[in-house]
């Protein structure tokens, strides 16, 4: 078989010129050989007239002559004399009969010795008249009537009869010939055509191969550096062989390698450094704290791991924004390096909570020598857009073997520590002691409440719109978990974190579904038709074995169809190995939309997005805030919804809080946006109260939105 773009595009040219060539000269053969057949008649029916009227004119021209010949004889009677000159004529014409009448028109002689007819009266045809011949044609004869005479005197009549005999003769030649001559010209043009044929077939062969070279081997050229683009190697340079298509795709490639390129060493840094502070996120940091601990094993140190996390930033991020929150996160990332060693790696985990792996200590006076460093430059305060802010943190430190002998353990621990040192009192460090556990009396005391919370019913959905970037409709809404509690704060980020630590984050999963799909149905059943229902699921409800079951149980009371609900999971949950595949992949099968929550933060492989065949992907806030203003954002916004569109998957930006970033995301044709721009997260009433308030507004998105900005945030 014909692999190769180059021997297909050959071996189907060569079939068309050999094809065409044949095509063409059977019908010149066919053409040649009619022709041929049509000129034989035709050339043997010219001669044959040809020589009849040269035959003709002979005679005519011969009877002058032999009136100037024959008068003397005749006039004397000399019969003798008379056959005597018949004869000579009879040498050079081919003579029948010749018969000579006198002036009364009796036969004198007939050219026979015998002369039988002498004396016979002559009977003409025709009179003829002096210097006058008559030519009388038949088939097998002519017959010349002449007279003998001076002048308009006539002294006699002559009657030559001639026989066709030689023309036919010279007919049956001329066919010889010709026939003759046909089948050598016959001969001759199927030479040619072998020859003419053998020499096309060369000229096209080389014309094919030309041909296929020039465009087989720049496609060949294309489909190679394709191949190399897809096992990862972006360092191909196509060679701009001219300026038809083929030279400007050949361009395009090697412009779309050198953005891949970019966009790879980009993507790279984004999976395993925080966009915003430039610091290892938890990927490279769980990385980097493992290689720690083999070098430990080897050298015999210690590892210290300290785990912080900012007082009183919370306060800020609410009060001042998130714009001013980000850019303290900023400044401590900063000091952080500043202060620690440069062996020693500083990373953020997500929020305001950064680790520093310390490697290469004796024991626990060096960390927490280094702990007091921390705690005094992060207590300096902090001058940013006018405002003089003081921020502290509470670190927890552990220290390997003796407090975990893995990196999960060492984490775990050290967070414990950490909440130890808030209960303290904040701005502080706390080594990690067993009784810190999540055992101890306050996390069971947590536990209680929240399971007297569960059966008291003090938790609620509020939701939060998703609307289209280009038309305004309300595409769906985002259900988001609220504890109603009069006693202490629970913040919403950290209410999900401790139902996973207290192991009440099954119970709730069930009554999230049922709540939020009984609602959804209302919703669909009434104002709001083809509404889409979003729910959170961390990677422990992902793990739940039952989550599929619940799921379809929900869906069932409710009569939603399953394209109605969709699970958002986040980029490190696909790191959980074949499990949150597996289950995924379940719920999948159910028919529910699945989308990526915060992609941009973590570390997910574009492998996993295309096996699991995700919906869409919600950017994360932390690239969303700086889209207006930093062009590295920008781009990294633009190169995840490029890459999300050639994928087929949709695209959805959360924490949109500005005209500009709208205008940014509506620009890179974004689909969807969620956000305080668009609305807060509300309670059921208010939503409802809500969105009947923007379906009057709808019409005029978004030129109405951009003059009154507001006008859609309840």
């Amino acid at each position: 078989m014909l692999r190769t773009i180059r021997a297909r595009l050959a071996f189907n040219f060569t079939l068309l010129i050999a094809g065409l060539m044949i095509f063409m000269l059977g019908l010149t053969a066919w053409l040649g050989y009619s022709m041929v057949r049509e000129l034989r008649p035709r050339l043997q029916s010219t001669f044959e007239e040809t020589q009849t009227l040269n035959a003709k004119n002979v005679l005519l021209n011969s009877a002058g002559y032999l009136s100037e010949h024959l008068l003397p004889s005749l006039f004397q009677v000399d019969i003798s004399a008379l056959n005597k000159e018949i004869d000579q004529v009879k040498e050079w014409l081919p003579i029948q009969s010749f018969i000579i009448a006198d002036q009364q028109k009796r036969i004198l002689t007939d050219g026979s010795p015998a002369n039988r007819r002498y004396g016979q009266p002559l009977n003409l045809p025709q009179e003829p008249l002096p210097q006058q011949p008559i030519l009388e044609s038949g088939p097998e004869m002519n017959a010349l009537i002449f007279t003998i005479g001076v002048d308009d005197r006539i002294a006699g009549y002559a009657v030559v009869t001639l026989s066709n005999a030689a023309l036919q003769a010279s007919l049956r030649m001329l066919d010889e010939q010709v026939t003759a001559q046909w089948e050598s010209t016959g001969l001759a043009m199927l030479l040619g055509a072998a020859f003419t044929f053998l020499l096309m077939a060369f000229i096209a062969a080389i014309l094919v191969w030309r041909l296929s070279r020039a465009v087989s081997e720049p496609i060949s050229d294309m489909v190679a550096a394709a191949e190399s683009c897809a096992s990862g190697n972006l360092d191909i340079s196509l060679r701009v062989r001219s300026d038809d298509e083929l030279g400007h795709l050949a361009q395009a490639l090697n412009t779309m390698a050198k953005e891949l390129k970019v966009s790879q060493r980009r993507m790279r840094h984004l999976a395993n450094y925080d966009s915003l502070t430039g610091l290892p996120n938890r990927h490279l940091f769980q990385d980097r704290l493992r290689h720690a601990l083999h070098a430990a094993d080897r050298s015999g140190h210690h590892v210290g791991l300290l785990f912080l996390d900012l007082d009183g930033f919370k306060a800020i991020n609410d009060s001042l924004g998130h714009s001013l929150g980000d850019e303290v996160l900023k400044r401590v990332a900063d000091r952080l390096r500043e202060t620690v060693r440069a062996s020693d790696t500083v990373a953020r985990l997500g929020g305001d909570e950064f680790t520093v792996v310390a490697e290469g200590i004796h024991g626990p006076l060096d960390v927490e020598g280094l702990a007091d460093k921390l705690l005094a430059t992060l207590v300096t305060p902090y001058r940013i857009q006018d405002h003089r802010l003081h921020l502290s943190a509470s670190i927890g430190i552990t220290l390997y073997p003796q407090d975990g002998t893995s990196a999960d353990a060492l984490l775990h621990n050290a967070d414990s520590a950490m909440y130890e040192a808030k209960r303290r009192g904040k701005n502080a460090y706390c080594l990690f002691t067993p009784d810190m556990d999540l055992n101890a009396p306050d996390r069971i005391s947590l536990e209680q409440r929240l399971s007297q919370a569960i059966e008291a019913e003090e938790f609620e959905l509020h939701y939060q719109p998703q609307i289209h970037c280009k038309s305004g409709r309300l595409i769906g809404v985002e259900a988001l978990l609220r504890w109603r509690n009069p006693h202490e704060l629970i913040q919403p980020g950290e209410l999900i974190p401790l139902l996973e630590d207290t192991g009440l984050i099954t119970q709730m999963t069930h009554w999230i579904l049922s709540q939020g799909c009984r609602t959804l149905a209302e919703w669909r059943g009434g104002r709001l038709p083809g509404l889409r229902l979003a729910i959170n699921l961390s990677s422990q409800q992902l793990a739940q074995a039952d989550l599929a079951a619940s799921i379809q149980g929900a869906l069932a009371q409710t009569g939603l169809p399953p394209d109605a609900l969709e699970i958002e999971i986040t980029e490190n949950s696909l790191l959980d190995g074949e499990r949150s595949h597996a289950a995924a992949t379940r719920l999948q099968q159910l028919g529910v939309r699945l989308t990526i929550d915060n992609f941009g933060t973590g570390y997910s492989s574009l492998a996993s997005l295309h096996r699991l065949c995700v919906d869409a992907l919600k950017i994360d806030r932390s690239l969303i805030q700086d889209i207006a203003t930093n062009d590295d954002s920008a781009l990294i916004t633009s190169a995840l919804i490029a890459l999300a569109r050639q994928l087929g998957i949709e695209t959805a930006a959360q924490g949109v809080e500005t005209r500009d970033q709208w205008a940014a995301l509506d620009t890179q044709d974004c689909d969807l946006l969620q956000g305080f721009f668009i609305s807060a997260p509300l309670p059921r009433e208010q939503l409802e109260d809500w969105a009947s308030t923007y379906a009057h507004r709808a019409a005029e998105w978004p030129a109405h939105l951009l003059t009154e900005p507001k006008q859609f945030v309840v």
